[in-house]
């Protein structure tokens, strides 16, 4: 459980945190490393480490943080309700699942609690916690019926390398967490056309 909370965490993050904000947050560290012994893990590290900083900012603004046109947004709710909006009621949902385990964001912008990355990272929270019924619920209900599809149009929207690696490996880990945590990976209705 250590290293499914620790690549919760780190993975998570990857997906959430703007590349200025990976030496404040911890992540500069866990791109040093050379081997991790997690093949896919380590060709990540290795594509976002040898790209551009400026590069890998500029690519970040466009598919996680709305600049431009977004073709793989990272929101839930996108995905799942038929309006197709960021805050719509799956984002009620997965606030309401929050407050019923006691997790609360310190955001620095008003955005919607169902992103990719923190709902890794709130896996990351749950098992520290031991709540590892919680996870399973977490992934049936908020983050499988939607993540896999937004996946797949991130590595078909983001240019080759860091961002499409990344990419591969959520959808890797996404399984990987299915598997573990006895969770099945059923669509939900998806409303988002990309």
């Amino acid at each position: 459980m250590e290293n499914i909370k620790t690549l919760s965490r780190v993975i998570g993050g990857l997906f959430y945190y703007h590349p200025s904000q990976y030496e404040t947050v911890g992540l500069s560290a866990v791109l040093s490393l050379d081997h991790t012994g997690f093949t896919q893990f380590d060709t990540t590290i290795a594509a976002i480490s040898a790209t551009d900083p400026h590069t890998l900012s500029v690519w970040h603004d466009e598919l996680f943080t709305g600049i431009g046109e977004m073709k793989a947004p990272p929101w839930g709710s996108v995905y799942l309700d038929k309006e197709a909006v960021v805050f719509g009621d799956s984002t009620l949902h997965f606030r309401q699942f929050l407050q019923q385990y006691g997790i609360k964001f310190e955001t620095s912008h008003n955005e919607p609690e169902d992103q990719f990355g923190l709902m890794l990272m709130v896996i990351a929270s749950l098992i520290e916690d031991n709540n590892l019924d919680a996870v399973t619920e977490l992934l049936s209900k908020h983050l499988l019926p939607w993540a896999p599809h937004y996946l797949a149009l991130l590595q078909q929207a983001a240019p080759a390398g860091a961002y499409r690696e990344l990419a591969e490996l959520g959808q890797a880990f996404i399984a990987a967490l299915a598997k573990t945590f006895n969770a099945e990976i059923v669509p939900g209705k998806i409303y988002f056309n990309a």
